[in-house]
């Protein structure tokens, strides 16, 4: 196959090759009532139509005549429609946090842990103790926020529903009420709970869409205040649809749905980030922490840049650079994890690209060399300044601290990650389009030094197409719409495109 070193100059020249236009055959039939949206709805079919139609309807009772599945369709939508939907309230049932979190049964020291969150630090009848001392402590919430990531954990893998009472639901909602302005961390885990929990029963969802969660996650959807509160909405909503038989996948708890398209997906983009990134930053545009709503470039560009229908998907996994205690994960147990949690989310039964920043690349590299299916469907990867060979700014870390797992993998060094490249250059050929981003500037290290993360000879693959990009190694994976980056990644997608079509019809 031949290479192609492209420095990023030229790539403008390349660039427009992506405005290639793939006529509408959509031959749908015209709905031509609101009993005819109503019936669509209800079992899934022609859902954007029928929503449309509904939207302008100005009649509402036929809101009464929606089953959960389509309420679920509704709120995923963000559809106002959802404002309008009787429900019932969470917050007058007036919980107790202890008498909710007792109806787990998780063992004794989650019992014993109930107590401790529950416990003020003077009694109420106490005339003398002032109105702080009434609120809870922070150990108590930090011992709340430990039970619930106990709770996160419990329900992200099969689990006895019988175990669980109905009730979390609008406990979970009382949490996030409760912490969505002081502690966005908690408020976030209890939507991560309820997106595992609504994705194991139907009664976890009915109850659910039932509730003043219903408002809430539709208006989230469109109207979130971050990138995370709007995935975490759009997965609960497909979650719900999943336990109500409307579709035939579930999105477990690392992978998130980035875009879904009207039609019936051609193709499946997995994004898998590196090194301390996540789904919520590592593909946003160069922004700020206090900028928690810039570009997403993957589910807002691709779509309006690429006129075929595709599904992004979206992993995520905690990553260190220093290890202080606790457990590590290493490459091959995230590839036994992501390689189940793929599979539930239904990634395989189509044309799959994958790609990757940094560490990443080493991530998708495993998943592929361990998962046969999954090589076979794999059309295209995208290495963006992967270290293929290592980093020589991973040797750093072993001065300083103790240096987890992953940077112990990224040493120019390290034996598994050699034996991992050879792996996986003895399966690439089956991958039709490949292709390495290369960094050219210095990225700032610490104090004032800098350094080349990932040169050129550890970011090259030894196949397909190379192109040198004039920025950083964290800006690489962070684009404007008209940089040489993200034309790369257009004409990548591009060319996968295409590979897939001659597979199709070979």
């Amino acid at each position: 196959m031949a290479r192609y070193i492209i420095p990023s100059v030229t790539i403008s020249a390349i660039y427009g090759v992506y405005k290639s236009y793939w006529p509408d055959t959509n031959d749908k039939k015209k709905i031509l009532s609101v009993e005819d949206a109503v019936k669509l709805l209800n079992v899934n079919s022609n859902t954007s139509e029928a929503l449309r139609y509904i939207q302008h309807t100005e009649s509402k009772e036929f809101l009464k005549t929606l089953n959960p599945a389509a309420v679920a369709l509704l709120a995923r939508s963000g559809s106002e429609l959802c404002m309008k939907i009787p429900i019932k309230s969470c917050v007058d049932q007036k919980i107790d946090v202890s008498k909710a979190l007792s109806k787990f049964n998780l063992g004794d020291k989650w019992n014993s842990s109930i107590e401790w969150i529950n416990r003020v630090a003077c009694p109420e009848e106490d005339l003398s103790c002032s109105d702080e001392w009434l609120v809870r402590l922070p150990s108590q919430i930090e011992r709340l926020r430990r039970m619930l990531q106990l709770l996160f954990l419990t329900t992200e893998k099969s689990f006895d529903v019988s175990a669980i009472d109905v009730d979390v639901i609008p406990f979970l909602f009382n949490v996030y009420a409760e912490f969505y302005r002081s502690n966005v961390d908690i408020a976030v885990l209890a939507m991560k709970i309820l997106s595992n929990i609504v994705g194991a029963d139907e009664k976890y969802a009915k109850s659910m869409l039932d509730s003043e969660w219903l408002p809430l996650i539709s208006a989230m959807v469109m109207n979130g205040k971050s990138l995370m509160e709007r995935l975490l909405s759009h997965k609960i909503c497909q979650n719900a649809l999943s336990s109500l038989k409307s579709i035939d996948y579930r999105l477990p708890s690392d992978i998130y749905e980035m875009h879904l398209p009207d039609e019936e997906p051609e193709f499946d983009i997995v994004l898998i980030h590196g090194l301390r990134g996540s789904v919520a930053y590592t593909w946003r545009q160069k922004d700020s922490d206090e900028n928690l709503l810039s570009t997403c470039w993957p589910k807002d560009w691709l779509p309006l840049d690429i006129k075929r229908p595709f599904r992004i998907i979206g992993l995520e996994y905690p990553s260190y650079i220093f290890h202080f205690t606790g457990t590590q994960q290493s490459l091959q147990s995230r590839s036994e994890r992501f390689k189940e949690q793929l599979q539930t989310a239904g990634i395989g039964k189509r044309p799959v690209l994958f790609i990757c920043h940094s560490m990443g690349g080493l991530l998708a590299k495993k998943l592929l060399i361990d998962s046969p299916d999954l090589l076979q469907n794999t059309v295209g990867v995208l290495f963006i300044a992967t270290p293929h060979k290592g980093s020589p700014v991973a040797n750093w870390g072993y001065s300083v601290f103790q240096p987890t797992e992953d940077v112990i993998m990224l040493s120019e060094s390290n034996v598994k990650n050699k034996k991992l490249n050879d792996d996986f250059s003895a399966v690439s050929k089956k991958i039709p389009v490949i292709v390495s981003m290369v960094e050219t500037m210095e990225s700032n290290i610490i104090a004032n030094a800098k350094s080349i993360v990932v040169p050129n000879k550890s970011a090259v693959f030894e196949q397909g197409a190379v192109y040198h990009i004039a920025d950083v190694h964290l800006n690489l994976c962070k684009p404007t719409r008209d940089s040489a980056s993200y034309g790369v990644i257009i004409n990548f997608l591009q060319d996968c495109f295409r590979e897939s079509d001659k597979r199709r019809k070979a």
